[in-house]
């Protein structure tokens, strides 16, 4: 198997395994192999893993070098090639050996050491000779009779059968009770042996310590269930139609701290709850957020936290990603660094906005966990959101000018949703974002709860309708009819034109999920 191992300033980051096919690396949420550094691109080099070895090649205009020199065309890469990205990333690859093939012949031969001439066997010759020696004869005094030494009688050596007497029933009863306990005491010791090993055996399996998680996971209990907990930042939770903080809840060792559009969890995280994780969500309300750019918003609540605290080393912002499905939740985050209570921590800090409110997650771990926690703290949002508040989830507009009559829009939104026009339905949401900011910025919750009303009606058509042709793609493709195929994915690609919804991604890149 082709491994990899990514070193950010010399530091082990991260590394894998790279199965046959194709794999980009690069900052997108969408690579395959995800570098953090800023000074990479969102796909930097593709690399293919075919029968005759690894290739790869560069996609990024910063340019790699492929062991100090610049990688201009396709190569292929050798066991212990370095690739280096940017200006600190390095990304080194281990191809194994081939096996060696084998003699000439075509057959493996063991070889089995000669051994030493006086070492080898006698031939057989069909006898049986006894080594002599130096046998020194008997003095013949011991042969020869004499007065003191008289002949001995054949009979002499004979057993007399009258020296040998049968045992008394006394006797015969006491060699049995010396034999049961002699049984006895075997089979004591036997048993005693076996029960000292067993609890030898569970108690070395007790202090035996658990091997280190490779990458860190959701602290689970001991039947394997996760354990978690939620917290309402304010809206009612998921469970009344908001959305929730996620965090992991270990017996004792978690505690929760609220304040005012502040919510402060300091818990534990790994299988066995072994890596300290701290976990900070904040919001803020403005009107200014209706008519901002996403990032400057986020940019903006990230310099907040740099003035209150100077030690931060920030990545470059990424593209936007969703969370959740159907319409999704547009979001945006970056990887951070930085130094507090002289102790250094990583992270990621979470964005996402909703009308005038701006929304901060951050999630953090010891810095020297890095390499194991980076996939467990960018893969995990510790957010819940239910359906209705994603039905329900708009943004402002940039392009912002209200010069109309809020009732008349309306109107015109209730006429777009009776008649079911799947190609009015992005006029029908531009006429309700202006509804919904000017809602907004007068404080009307009449009307503001109205157009939400109509605005998670028209999410609610627009999924059946998404489905609908999901269900008539598969069958196009089923029966091979490529023309029916490109039909119904260029009309569904015209109905969802708006880059804040999630099918608009899914569908330009053909994955109707």
């Amino acid at each position: 198997m082709i491994r990899y191992a990514i070193f950010v300033n010399g530091e082990k980051t991260q590394e894998g395994e790279l199965s046959p096919g194709e794999h980009v690396a690069g900052r997108s949420r969408s690579a395959d192999v995800r570098l953090a550094e800023p000074d990479i691109s969102g796909k930097h080099l593709k690399l293919e893993v075919a029968s005759d070895g690894v290739y790869v090649e560069n996609l990024s205009s910063h340019g790699t070098l492929l062991q100090g020199a610049a990688l201009a065309v396709r190569r292929k890469l050798h066991d212990g090639d370095v690739l280096t990205m940017g200006k600190h990333t390095e990304f080194r690859i281990e191809i194994p050996e081939t096996p060696v093939p084998p003699d000439a012949d075509g057959e493996m031969k063991t070889v089995i050491p000669g051994k030493s001439p006086e070492c080898a066997p006698a031939p057989d010759n069909g006898k049986t000779e006894i080594p002599s020696g130096t046998e020194k004869a008997k003095p013949e005094a011991e042969n020869s009779a004499s007065p003191e030494n008289p002949p001995q009688d054949e009979n002499v050596l004979q057993t007399d059968v009258m020296h040998t007497r049968l045992a008394s029933l006394e006797e015969m009863n006491l060699l049995r009770h010396a034999d049961r306990k002699r049984s006895t005491g075997k089979l004591f010791k036997t048993v005693l042996g076996c029960v000292c090993a067993l609890v030898l055996l569970v108690v070395l399996y007790s202090l035996k310590a658990s091997p280190e998680e490779e990458n860190l996971t959701w602290p689970a209990d001991s039947a394997g269930n996760a354990l978690g907990a939620f917290a309402d930042p304010g809206n009612g939770g998921h469970n009344s139609g908001g959305f929730s903080l996620a965090f992991p809840s270990i017996k004792g060792k978690t505690t929760i701290e609220k304040q005012k559009d502040l919510i402060v969890v300091n818990t534990w995280c790994g299988r066995d709850a072994s890596v300290p994780l701290r976990i900070f969500f904040a919001q803020k309300q403005a009107n200014d957020f209706l008519t901002m750019d996403r990032k400057a918003v986020f940019a903006g609540m990230l310099g907040e936290l740099q003035q209150k605290n100077r030690h931060w080393n920030l990545a470059q912002i990424s593209d936007v990603f969703f969370i959740g499905s159907e319409n999704g939740l547009p979001c945006l985050s970056v990887e951070y660094r930085r130094e507090t209570e002289g102790k250094s921590w990583y992270g990621e800090a979470l964005f996402f906005r909703t009308g005038d409110r701006a929304f901060l997650r951050l999630a953090e771990v010891p810095a020297e966990e890095r390499a194991r926690a980076q996939n467990f703290i960018s893969n995990t949002p510790f957010l819940k959101f239910s359906i209705v508040y994603l039905h329900g989830h708009w943004e402002g507009n940039g392009d912002y000018n209200f010069d109309g009559n809020a009732d008349v829009m309306m109107d015109e939104v209730s006429r777009h949703l009776s008649k079911q026009a799947p190609f009015e339905w992005a006029r029908t949401y531009l006429l309700l974002q202006n509804v919904l900011m000017e809602s907004t910025r007068t404080r009307n919750t009449t009307l503001e709860t109205d157009a939400l009303m109509q605005l998670r009606r028209l999410r609610a058509m627009q999924t059946v309708w998404y489905n609908a042709q999901k269900i008539q793609y598969d069958t196009a493709k089923l029966y091979n009819d490529k023309r029916q195929e490109n039909a119904i994915l260029e009309l569904s690609k015209t109905v969802f034109s708006s880059p804040d919804d999630l099918r608009y991604f899914t569908l330009r890149r053909n994955i109707w999920d």
